[in-house]
């Protein structure tokens, strides 16, 4: 009776050894599925870069065979690497890409196309690093032309017989480049009052087309006195004389050098070089 009663006492101890380490081993378990590991710190962009074209955004005069710079800047902190894309429009037409694939660099030289309009748009997109997507096009149109004939120069005006002024000029050779250049015709344009770097002020009074003098019949029984401008220009696809011939059909509304030039931009251009 003793014997068991002492085997009974041994069993009891391990009994309870036993059960503390299933109870450990489930514990354990229970803290290895609880267990949790946090990530740094992310935001998540949603926003999409912000493109500024600064050149050209509307109303540049460029000219056929030379080279100017697309200039751009773009805001955006996660900007994906090379991931600037250029392209060009005319008259609405498809965009035509220029350069794709660029850095960031906020400058791209661009030579010109041989093609006359007055109706150019640049179209600058950009991609981010979350997938953000922008595209930006030129606020105004610009224009892509010649390059025009230089000043005239030995500008005179005869007033001898006192009835007429004969005004006479040197031909004009060359671009404003110093390229060779054989003018379309002149512009004559008159001003009553001295405001001489002012377009606004000079209209149109006739154009020349095969002779380097013009004479103002009996102004000077008319006026005290009047200034004169003698401007060369080149006429590449007939759009300057669509236009002086509207003046000449309205002989009674003054039409200005800056309304000629105005004109030129809004008409539709055409024709190849």
């Amino acid at each position: 009776m003793t014997m068991i009663k002492i085997n009974l006492q041994m069993e009891e101890p391990m009994k309870t050894a036993m059960l503390l380490c299933i109870l450990f081993m489930f514990g354990s378990g229970l803290l290895a599925l609880s267990s949790t590991t946090n990530t740094a710190i992310f935001s998540l962009d949603t926003v999409d870069p912000d493109i500024t074209i600064h050149s050209p955004n509307g109303g540049e005069e460029w000219y056929i065979g030379d080279t100017n710079d697309i200039l751009w800047s773009i805001t955006e902190s996660n900007l994906a690497p090379n991931s600037v894309n250029l392209w060009y429009n005319r008259e609405g037409l498809d965009d035509v890409p220029l350069a794709l694939g660029i850095e960031n660099t906020g400058t791209w030289a661009w030579a010109m196309p041989d093609t006359l309009g007055s109706n150019y748009r640049i179209r600058i997109g950009s991609t981010d690093l979350f997938g953000n997507i922008a595209l930006k096009s030129s606020a105004g149109t610009f224009t892509i032309t010649y390059v025009p004939p230089d000043t005239t120069d030995g500008l005179t005006v005869d007033i001898s017989n006192n009835v007429d002024a004969v005004i006479s000029w040197q031909p004009v050779t060359q671009t404003i480049y110093g390229s060779p250049i054989v003018p379309d015709g002149y512009i004559v344009l008159y001003n009553e009052t001295p405001y001489e770097d002012d377009d606004h002020f000079y209209y149109y009074l006739w154009d020349v087309t095969d002779a380097t003098s013009f004479t103002h019949s009996g102004v000077a029984r008319r006026r005290d006195q009047m200034y004169y401008r003698v401007v060369a220009y080149k006429d590449i696809d007939g759009r300057m004389a669509v236009i002086l011939a509207g003046a000449k059909a309205s002989s009674n509304t003054k039409l200005s050098f800056a309304e000629i030039k105005q004109a030129m931009q809004n008409a539709t251009a055409g024709g190849e070089k």
